[in-house]
């Protein structure tokens, strides 16, 4: 009899293989909430079906002062962003640099994006999964250069892109 109990008793303690997932949770700052919903929208917009129900967000330091954001990814884990709040990356920003930045880190969190470094002949980033520009459809800080400095109208194809990687290429980007 005793052989039984100790079976049970090893069967119940001791077959733990896969460490339990955490539980859902969601945490934004409140100045950073408005570009999860955007995001939301623009998902849906794509019939894309991710969820941002289960999201940190802080600022704080990223891996190196150059870097304005990470993702933190671990298996079974609430994923992760932390954004680098200084001046360059996110206090003097503009709304559609922090989109970019946002959204960016969102494709790496939620959407499994790896960086992509290809360019086009023009010399443009084909997505906004690259890791130099992240404001890669914002307007400039300093507008000099008319509409090469002005690619807010580019908005849609890199957000269509973020969603679909196999994108068409833009008339802009031949």
């Amino acid at each position: 009899m005793r052989h039984y109990l100790f079976l049970i008793l090893f069967l119940l303690t001791g077959c733990h293989s896969d460490p339990q997932p955490e539980p859902i949770q969601y945490s934004v700052p409140t100045e950073v909430e408005p570009y999860i919903q955007s995001f939301r929208k623009e998902a849906k917009k794509r019939n894309s079906q991710v969820s941002t129900d289960n999201l940190i967000v802080t600022f704080g330091s990223a891996v190196s002062e150059d870097i304005c954001g990470e993702c933190l990814l671990d298996n079974g884990k609430t994923p992760r962003i932390t954004l680098n709040s200084d001046a360059f990356c996110w206090q003097q920003a503009s709304q559609q640099a922090r989109e970019c930045l946002v959204f960016h880190e969102l494709g790496h969190c939620l959407l499994k994006r790896a960086h992509k470094t290809d360019k086009y002949p023009n010399g443009a980033y084909v997505s906004l999964m690259n890791p130099n520009d992240v404001a890669i459809y914002a307007a400039c800080l300093y507008p000099i250069g008319g509409d090469e400095c002005n690619k807010r109208p580019r908005r849609d194809y890199y957000i269509d892109e973020l969603f679909d990687a196999n994108t068409p290429t833009p008339v802009w980007g031949k």
